[in-house]
């Protein structure tokens, strides 16, 4: 009895369900389209603004039920930072205007931002926005910053990029009110790149070492490499050398008469430790030839006492390592260092130049990379003029020819055919800086160029040092043909050293 009430009710539910399904919604909708917004104009994809400047965009709203009344909408200029630009605790998403017009001084600190133009209906509470790239510049944002002898006094150069266009800003220092005391006898200028936010300068003079803040060039008495020392030194310590590497950003080296001092900033180095001029069990630290070259797979120094290549790990190397000799030639080379740099030739090829007691050069090639050290190529360098006057050297990043300059004139030697030729003759100018430099930011069609490219410095000793410096910009074809002149600024002073202030 009880299973036959169960059927009866199963049965009407399936009835009254059958009934539902069937019944005509006989409901009064009344369906209508809401406000579309269809484009946005007015608003181009790249704009450049110098810090405190003030940008104007009108915006261009077609909407579909278009009616010339703003109020009803609500409207926001954002701007968005990336985590690598982001400093700590800084808000990763700003607001910039709520006017529908955006006409303000741009207060944002220099770097480059994501920046949105947001409107929204406020009947519909729909959205719409426009994207476009903002970079925000301050007049030392960008560019090559040359260190200048003027009379035996150090001075600051650069020639700021803002935009597309240059700008030359003689002692950079005071043009700042960076605050540096006069320094003499100027040596090397070097930026330091690092992963952070915190890219400095390194400047080495008579004076000593020290480093100038790299976004806004200020100077404080604590920027004494004396206060980045592990290792107590006296308060005239001053470096005979300082390197950072353009491949492992953060990773420094400071050679100081007969010792080496090395910080890893990745592995949370802050400060140099004790030397590492020690190979394997040697009780004696050897003395360092003035060049580091460092790549992904670690660095060569060059011991001045042996003669011979050593390597080091920049990234847990408490002392170096002796090098077994290859097929190409023996790492106790008996000869004295005249140059070495890290290259991007060959993946990594490492060019070094080195002279025996008869006067004749000699090219070492050693590639360092993740797979080890091994050996590339290895010359005597014959047909080569002037050599034995050089005062410059530098070897291009992409064909590994080798360049050095004598007087007014830059050679090219191809260590292949082992042939020299005469690029360019400056007069009566002398050349004091050769550069294929290498970039942190590689990969950014600007530096890859920069990067493939030949930069030169010199001066003309028949003017004022206050004004007679040049840089120059080369291309560099391949087959040893003539360099191709790409940009070119001169009114600088005396120029010592070249460094870039990349973005």
């Amino acid at each position: 009895m009880k299973t036959k009430y169960i059927w009866l009710l199963l049965s009407g539910c399936l009835i009254s369900m059958a009934f539902t399904a069937c019944y005509k919604d006989r409901g009064n909708y009344d369906y209508h389209d809401i406000n579309q917004v269809d484009s946005i104009g007015g608003i181009v994809k790249n704009y450049t603004v110098l810090y405190g400047d003030s940008i104007r965009i009108t915006p261009t709203v077609l909407a579909t039920q278009e009616s010339g009344d703003t109020a009803r909408y609500t409207y926001r200029w954002e701007a968005l930072i990336d985590g690598l630009s982001r400093m700590p605790g800084e808000s990763p998403n700003v607001l910039i205007s709520s006017s529908r017009d955006l006409a303000i001084a741009i207060k944002l600190r220099p770097s480059s931002y994501d920046c949105f133009f947001r409107i929204k209906d406020k009947q519909t509470g729909v959205e719409w926005f426009k994207r476009f790239k903002l970079t925000v510049q301050s007049a030392v944002y960008q560019g090559w910053v040359a260190l200048c002898d003027v009379n035996g006094f150090a001075r600051l150069d650069m020639v700021a990029r803002l935009g597309e266009e240059d700008r030359l800003i003689t002692d950079l220092m005071s043009f700042v009110n960076g605050g540096l005391p006069v320094r003499h006898q100027p040596k090397q200028l070097v930026f330091a790149y690092r992963s952070t936010n915190i890219n400095p300068f390194y400047l080495r003079t008579g004076d000593g070492l020290e480093r100038i803040d790299g976004d806004n060039f200020t100077w404080k008495s604590t920027y004494g490499i004396r206060y980045e020392m592990l290792v107590p030194v006296g308060t005239d310590f001053a470096p005979d050398y300082f390197f950072n590497s353009p491949a492992l950003a953060g990773v420094d080296y400071v050679l100081a008469g007969n010792r080496v001092f090395h910080r890893n900033a990745m592995m949370g180095a802050s400060a140099f430790g004790s030397p590492v001029n020690y190979v394997d069990e040697e009780k004696a630290a050897f003395r360092p030839a003035p060049f580091v070259a460092s790549g992904y797979g670690g660095a060569l120094l060059y011991d001045q006492d042996r003669q011979r290549f050593v390597f080091h790990d920049p990234m847990f190397g408490t002392k170096c390592n002796s090098l077994r000799d290859g097929t190409l030639f023996s790492y106790n080379t008996g000869r004295d260092m005249v140059y070495m740099a890290y290259t991007n030739y060959n993946r990594g090829d490492v060019y070094a130049i080195l002279k025996d007691k008869a006067g004749k050069y000699y090219t070492y090639c050693i590639n360092v990379s993740y797979s080890g050290v091994k050996q590339s190529y290895y010359t005597e360098m014959i047909n080569a003029p002037e050599l034995d006057k050089a005062t410059a050297f530098a070897v291009s990043n992409q064909l590994g020819y080798v360049f050095y300059a004598a007087g007014g004139r830059v050679y090219e030697y191809d260590v292949f055919t082992n042939k020299a030729v005469l690029m360019a003759d400056l007069g009566g100018e002398r050349v004091s800086v050769l550069k294929c430099p290498l970039f942190s930011s590689y990969g950014k069609d600007f530096y890859t160029n920069l990067t493939n490219s030949l930069v030169v410095g010199s001066y003309d000793p028949a003017r004022p040092d206050a004004g007679n410096g040049s840089i120059r910009v080369y291309s560099i074809p391949a087959r040893n043909e003539p360099l191709q002149l790409t940009w070119s600024y001169g009114g600088l002073g005396k120029i010592v050293d070249l460094a870039y202030r990349e973005r």
